[in-house]
């Protein structure tokens, strides 16, 4: 089996997000897929939701030629706030909790092929068939620092922009360690990849990812990278999750400090299979994808009034 043998295996939209402790190789991963989903010949955003925007510089430094500068102008996601109330007709009464809870029938969906409005808005070409939308470009912006607001309420647009994406394929990078998943950020995709280092640290991070994830009812697989060192709980990881393991890397010197996008021939061997195996899980279609959406709504708000009826004391 090829890529190319396998397109019909998903109908509309394919949106994956890579989690996993940081360090371990999650942007290498990230870049071996997009160029093994491009065989796909569908249109394509890479969302990059790592403030250490790593993604964002290898694209656009391979793509477009861009140094730092040119970065900092690509637009950000992160200020979409006035633009998404605008293009799901909400009123400035309401709010993302309330939005959240509302119907799929009843929102706008979000197109990568043809681009809706928004969509092109947020997102900065790098081909015919390529784009990316960044959360960070630069390493301070003072309205962050002075924020009253955490970084989680900022990437609301981006979480319900990938929920309700339509007619194409969306990578999400997600930032390094398990918090992005504790905010609900990839829980509109359809397939969660845990990028895991052969590690006993990188183990227990994925571990919690997994559990995260699992609750949230997204499916989860896994990649192994840097299969340098065998360690026991690397082989116990192995032995539990064999059947949701769809890859392993091998440590690869001769790329080390490269661009992965150069070099993408020495290593496309590798990612081709993984591809593979990822597009032939069974996928959720758009309504399922927000009706998960739902549910998270439904259980902070079951939280929210716990917390409410108990009684506020100091901790010692």
């Amino acid at each position: 089996m090829t890529i190319n043998t396998v397109n019909a295996s998903f109908d509309n939209e394919l949106v994956i997000a890579l989690m996993g402790k940081g360090g371990t190789g999650k942007t290498f991963t990230s870049l071996g897929l997009i160029q093994c989903l491009r065989k796909l010949d569908r249109a394509m955003i890479v969302a990059d939701a790592d403030t250490n925007r790593s993604l964002s510089r290898y694209l656009a430094a391979h793509y477009l030629g861009y140094g730092e500068e040119e970065l900092k102008q690509l637009p950000l996601i992160t200020q979409a706030e006035q633009d998404f109330y605008d293009y799901q007709q909400l009123d400035s009464e309401q709010t993302y909790r309330e939005f959240y809870g509302t119907p799929f029938d009843k929102v706008e969906k979000f197109s990568v092929e043809p681009p809706d409005y928004f969509t092109q808005k947020y997102t900065k070409s790098l081909d015919d068939k390529l784009a990316l939308m960044s959360v960070g470009t630069s390493a301070m912006r003072m309205e962050e620092l002075y924020s009253t607001r955490c970084s989680h309420a900022t990437l609301n647009p981006l979480k319900a922009w990938l929920a309700l994406s339509t007619n194409g394929i969306v990578v999400l990078d997600c930032g390094g360690g398990e918090d992005s998943g504790r905010f609900g950020l990839p829980i509109g995709a359809n397939v969660v990849v845990v990028v895991v280092e052969a590690t006993p640290d990188a183990i227990a991070i994925s571990e919690d990812i997994r559990a995260i994830d699992e609750q949230l009812g997204i499916p989860v697989v896994y990649v192994l990278n840097k299969c340098l060192n065998q360690f026991p709980q690397v082989e116990a990881f192995e032995a539990e999750h064999q059947d949701t393991i769809v890859g392993k890397i091998p440590f690869i010197p001769s790329i080390y400090g490269k661009n992965p996008l150069e070099v993408f021939n020495e290593i496309e061997f590798i990612f081709t299979p993984i591809v593979e195996k990822i597009i032939t899980q069974k996928l959720s279609s758009p309504q399922q994808r927000w009706e998960r959406v739902l549910r998270w709504q439904e259980r902070l708000q079951q939280q929210r009034e716990v917390t409410k009826s108990q009684p506020f004391s100091f901790i010692s």
